[in-house]
């Protein structure tokens, strides 16, 4: 007769292991940081107060500072003690990079663009609905450095994703901004290896384009501005035995 309801013997039963210390303190700290107990550049408390805190030894917080250090969220300052890591948008890219590899895939420049296209014209637009008088100064202010980088292929491609990063941070859309942050890899490699003066300045007469129209709240001539401007970038891939 069949019994319902019978205890697990030990041969069958389930056990579940209690997370060990370094987990706990680990996780505490990190929530400390998220909450804002721990603000960007602070420093935390002295090794031996968090001893105290968390009721574990030195060993157990060490272990919990490295895992948070490699992970870029603390650092341990040599003869100081241990500073809170403000976030960047590398932590995204990085995060996502680190994503890719470890599934044996990576971003194509198809890819890539067919990803710009649905999203890029999209950003122009919010940006143009939203952008603050401020952020529209910092764009000039971009776009300054990369009129004077031109000739200088290197520093116009660092300026040039500083362009489009701040596009997306002016739509004040966290997705925008997230997926932007993401693809500052492969965008960087998507410039390098199609970035050549000539087209620098065309790159660049483009990007003024562009801002004219979100400065002007022109939402949907950004749009259509960003649109022809990606259409310019797949050209240039094609000629260039990229696409």
């Amino acid at each position: 007769m069949p019994q319902h309801g019978r205890v697990p013997t030990k041969k069958n039963a389930v056990s579940f292991k209690k997370p060990n210390l370094k987990s706990r303190v680990y996780e505490r700290l990190m929530n400390m940081v998220i909450d804002g107990k721990y603000q960007d550049n602070e420093m935390l408390p002295p090794e031996r107060l968090l001893c105290e805190e968390f009721g574990v030894s030195r060993t157990v917080v060490r272990e919990a500072v490295n895992s948070l250090e490699t992970r870029g969220i603390l650092q341990v300052v040599h003869g100081k003690g241990v500073k809170v890591v403000p976030p960047t948008s590398d932590d995204i890219s990085d995060a996502f990079m680190l994503y890719l590899r470890r599934q044996r895939r990576e971003v194509s420049l198809k890819d890539l663009m067919g990803a710009r296209f649905a999203i890029e014209p999209e950003i122009a637009r919010c940006a143009a609905l939203s952008a603050t008088r401020s952020e529209l100064k910092k764009v000039e202010g971009i776009l300054k450095r990369a009129k004077a980088a031109l000739e200088d292929l290197d520093s116009y491609v660092s300026v040039d994703l500083e362009f489009h990063l701040q596009l997306a941070y002016m739509t004040h859309n966290i997705v925008f901004i997230t997926i932007l942050e993401s693809l500052l890899i492969p965008l960087r490699r998507s410039f390098t290896e199609t970035v050549d003066v000539r087209d620098n300045r065309v790159t660049f007469k483009e990007h003024m384009e562009i801002f004219k129209k979100v400065r002007a709240r022109e939402a949907l001539q950004a749009k259509a501005v960003a649109e022809k401007h990606l259409k310019h970038v797949r050209s240039v891939l094609q000629a260039h035995g990229k696409l």
